[in-house]
């Protein structure tokens, strides 16, 4: 159940994210006053969502990378000794 949380999270961070930077939702913030660390409004919030996605796609990477890694394991899977007897 865990597992999928993270993912699930970001994936409907990313649908919000369209949704609200899009005609249908963009539409309430399509304003130029008040001016936001001297912004319109309307470019505030693309930025706002932006910033967010930056901060998501790092938490996930971070989640998937604690995941992947184990005590000893480097985590490149190109590491790993070649096979005995083989190729």
């Amino acid at each position: 159940m865990r597992s999928r949380l993270i993912p699930s999270l970001a994936v409907l961070y990313y649908l919000a994210m369209l949704f609200f930077v899009t005609y249908p939702g963009y539409v309430p913030f399509d304003r130029i006053r008040p001016f936001v660390f001297g912004i319109p409004f309307a470019m505030f919030w693309q930025v706002l969502w932006i910033c967010g996605a930056i901060f998501v796609l790092a938490g996930v990477f971070l989640w998937e990378k604690s995941r992947s890694t184990e005590p000893g394991d480097s985590g490149n899977p190109r590491s790993s000794p070649p096979h005995a007897g083989g190729e």
